[in-house]
């Protein structure tokens, strides 16, 4: 199964690398050159710059006409210990199209659908976006990445976000996934009012950047 490193090594040699903004007290900046130089191979290429000055807990992402499902991801962050929350954390999220596309055009980047959050004082976060679809021609599940920095943590990524159902889950993954308890990567959807898709995610922090 294509993995997040993968897919970024294969999008290296289909699109021109986008250029990274430099912005006082980003993360980014503390990064080593070399994990700079190498971000279309490690997905820094995908986060677009600046952040914002002024974030909230909730964000749409997805247009009011965006084909697809309307999906809501309730999230929460926790410290590396998986029971203390943390408050203050920037959560940068993006997922393809409901045709398994990022970019304008069909482009693997920059991605189209994207933004970002900052956790509240119970350490959650409210992600609007749609149900993305499967890259096309490829037996990779359907997923929403997410990348997180601040309130003392390195910039990091956690692993991507899956649904339940998906036909490219393999047994094996399902299996691996279960052992991961409540930080489980795999979620199950439900229909809220007004048809909308909805989930829960739980991301455990690392003390390091997992960029190299």
């Amino acid at each position: 199964m294509l993995n997040r490193r993968n897919f970024f090594m294969r999008a290296a040699g289909l699109a021109a690398v986008a250029r990274l903004l430099p912005a006082e007290d980003d993360p980014f900046d503390s990064l080593p050159a070399t994990v700079r130089q190498n971000a279309r191979r490690n997905g820094l290429v995908m986060i677009h710059r600046p952040t914002p000055a002024t974030l909230s807990s909730r964000t749409k992402i997805a247009r009011a006409d965006e084909p697809g499902d309307p999906l809501i991801v309730e999230g929460q962050v926790f410290d590396p210990d998986g029971r203390t929350p943390v408050s203050g954390v920037t959560v940068y999220a993006y997922n393809t199209d409901a045709k398994g596309y990022y970019g304008e055009n069909h482009t693997d980047y920059p991605p189209r659908i994207y933004g970002w959050m900052k956790t509240d004082t119970a350490g959650r976060f409210e992600l609007r976006t749609i149900r993305p679809g499967n890259y096309p021609g490829m037996q990779v599940p359907a997923h929403i990445h997410f990348e997180l920095w601040g309130a003392g943590y390195p910039l990091q990524w956690t692993e991507e976000l899956k649904f339940a159902g998906d036909r490219f889950l393999t047994p094996d993954a399902l299996a691996r996934d279960a052992q991961l308890g409540d930080f489980r990567t795999v979620q199950p959807l439900t229909r809220a009012e007004g048809n909308q898709l909805r989930c829960g995610f739980q991301i455990r922090l690392h003390h390091t950047t997992n960029f190299h």
